[in-house]
């Protein structure tokens, strides 16, 4: 049985030491510091100036008796490179840089393995010519091609990380019954799938993403296959910065799950959710972790539970002064049954609904008021609030089960103050929510529409009386996020044409002398010229006057234009008053469409 595919002939250390270039212990100091850093022998001895690169490459040549080849001279393509798997291409240290009829011209850093080229041969089909190159060429040609390995870019980002805090404990993550230890205590030497996995989260962190996306892609050739990392950062989907090798993609999603502590290692057939909360940088972060199978493995999202981001003061949401007086001014004389009724927030998913009405929580929070919420989940812990998490699966007999309604229920004879109920899906937590603001409760609630005055017309098309909804409906809050302009790159100019007749059509005014910005992407934004996100908001207040109206005018379209002939600013023209503000652009407040596409050319 062959045990080496290599022909004898003599190792690089053999040559450097016959050729008086190194003795035998320093080449074993330069291959223990290759070794650490994840590098090729040769990659090390150029970086320290032992050997130029040109004299190596004769050396080797003259010794192994192949042709060499200068790859940094050549400019290989994109598909000649793919015509070895990636992950061959950097364990073998190899890389084709041309293709003649049926030959395949491969550079190697050592051409000796012939069972490599035999590899090769089979994989392709292809009759398989070897040339000597250097590691250092032959890396570089495939970073052109795949991006930097898996390896390079988790020991760049942990060192980063290490750096700032100056120092490396030794512990990794640990369940959370265990003391919470920090994920950024790993050097190099951790062990490979906690590494990626650490550097996986530290990614989403630094970037400050809001989800991680975990996805198998399967290539039927072996050529492409990749555990896809990306991550959602400012609501844009980005592909993370590393590769993570396809063989560690089960190993990945297990270790994933260990964490959870809850969620069943074996089982790969069915969705699965669970917690994860570690420490990271010294802060202590919470993950909603969600697995689901796929034809190529198990998917994995984990939304990143900052408690930091749902502690803001309401003053800095970037509310508009006289809609945040307004707002404030819903929230106050709260206690003694003296304040009621329904307060709505709508929008999206993914517009903040959670955060602003955590935010206006904690803003009426007090030891003398009570305050219930009812979630499916429980995305944060607020100190002072009584959480209740709801869940449907579980079954109360008599078709009964544990969903908002039910928590409404138990709610109303628990003598609360403030309600809170995640979300209005139905008629029936529709209806008990209004009975609760009638009787005394401030509630609390979010609905999926896309502006203010829609949200009356979806309540009245569940089924509730138009008399109830006008009634116990106190007001509306739509909005949405956009992206906020890079403050360190942003570019000042006069307001171009488009913008100006956008501002008119919305019968907003731009005042004289008014710079707007163009997003032109730096370091700190990650070359996306738009860094965190703003609110942009749309107020609807329960006048007498719009009540009388929406007693019997329920359609969306009539209800918009009453409310913004009684003055309500609509989520554009307080979109297009941040764009004033210099806070974002009409690129982001608009969505897209002919205008924007004018604005961005």
């Amino acid at each position: 049985m062959v045990a080496s595919g290599i022909h004898r002939k003599r190792d690089i250390k053999e040559i450097l030491v016959a050729n008086n270039i190194l003795t035998e212990d320093k080449y074993k100091i330069f291959d223990e510091a290759a070794k650490k850093a994840g590098k090729h022998i040769q990659q090390i001895l150029i970086e320290e100036k032992v050997i130029s690169e040109l004299k190596l490459l004769k050396i080797l040549a003259d010794e192994w008796g192949f042709k060499a080849v200068d790859l940094s001279k050549l400019k290989v393509t994109k598909e000649i490179v793919r015509l070895i798997p990636e992950a061959i291409s950097r364990r073998q240290v190899c890389v084709p840089f041309s293709k003649q009829k049926n030959t395949l011209f491969v550079a190697m850093a050592d051409p000796r393995d012939f069972l490599i080229v035999e590899d090769i041969g089979l994989r392709t089909g292809l009759e398989v010519k070897v040339y000597l190159s250097l590691a250092p060429w032959i890396h570089n040609s495939i970073q052109e091609v795949y991006g930097k390995s898996g390896t390079e870019a988790m020991n760049k980002l942990l060192k980063s990380v290490t750096d700032s805090k100056g120092k490396k404990p030794d512990d990794g993550i640990q369940l959370a019954e265990e003391k919470k230890s920090d994920i950024a205590d790993v050097d190099a030497s951790a062990p490979e799938v906690e590494k990626i996995v650490n550097v996986i989260i530290l990614g989403a962190l630094s970037t400050k993403a809001s989800d991680i996306h975990i996805e198998p892609f399967e290539d039927p050739a072996g050529i492409n296959s990749q555990l896809l990392v990306r991550y959602r950062i400012d609501g844009v989907l980005k592909k993370s910065s590393f590769i993570v090798p396809w063989s560690y993609r089960t190993a990945i999603v297990a270790k994933i799950k260990i964490l959870t502590n809850s969620m069943n290692i074996t089982e790969r057939r069915i969705p699965q959710s669970g917690r994860i909360q570690i420490m990271a940088q010294g802060d202590p972060i919470e993950f909603r972790v969600e697995m689901v199978p796929t034809v190529y493995g198990e998917s994995c999202v984990m939304r990143i539970l900052d408690r930091k981001a749902v502690q803001v003061d309401i003053t800095q949401l970037a509310f508009l002064d006289d809609t945040l007086e307004t707002f404030l001014g819903l929230l106050s004389g709260i206690g003694g049954k003296k304040n009621f009724g329904l307060v709505i927030v709508c929008g999206p998913t993914g517009s903040g609904k959670s955060t602003t009405l955590y935010a206006a929580l904690n803003h009426i929070n007090r030891p003398d008021i009570k305050i219930l919420t009812a979630e499916n989940p429980v995305e944060f812990n607020l100190d002072g609030i009584v959480q209740v998490p709801v869940n449907p699966d579980i079954k109360l007999g008599n078709d009964k089960k544990f969903d908002f309604s039910l928590a409404l229920r138990s709610f109303l004879r628990l003598d609360p103050d403030v309600i809170m109920v995640g979300e209005m899906r139905d008629s029936e937590t529709a209806m008990i929510g209004m009975e609760a603001a009638m009787t005394g409760h401030l509630v609390f609630s979010t609905i999926h529409t896309n502006d203010a005055p829609s949200s009356v017309s979806r309540l009245i098309e569940m089924g509730l009386p138009s008399y109830l909804v006008v009634s116990t409906l106190k007001a509306v809050l739509a909005q949405r996020l956009a992206r906020r302009i890079c403050k360190k790159c942003k570019k000042e100019r006069d307001p171009f044409p488009e913008e100006v007749v956008l501002f008119r059509e919305h019968q907003t005014e731009i005042p004289p002398g008014t710079k707007f910005f163009s997003p032109i992407g730096c370091e700190e934004c990650n070359k996306t010229g738009y860094k965190g996100r703003v609110g942009i908001h749309e107020l609807l207040i329960m006048s007498p006057e719009f009540k009388k109206f929406a007693l019997t005018e329920y359609a969306a379209g009539p209800l918009t234009e009453k409310a913004r002939e009684l003055g309500m600013r609509t989520i554009i023209q307080d979109g297009l008053q941040k764009i004033i503000m210099g806070l974002t652009t009409a690129a982001e407040v608009l969505g897209g469409g002919e205008v924007v596409d004018k604005i961005d050319e």
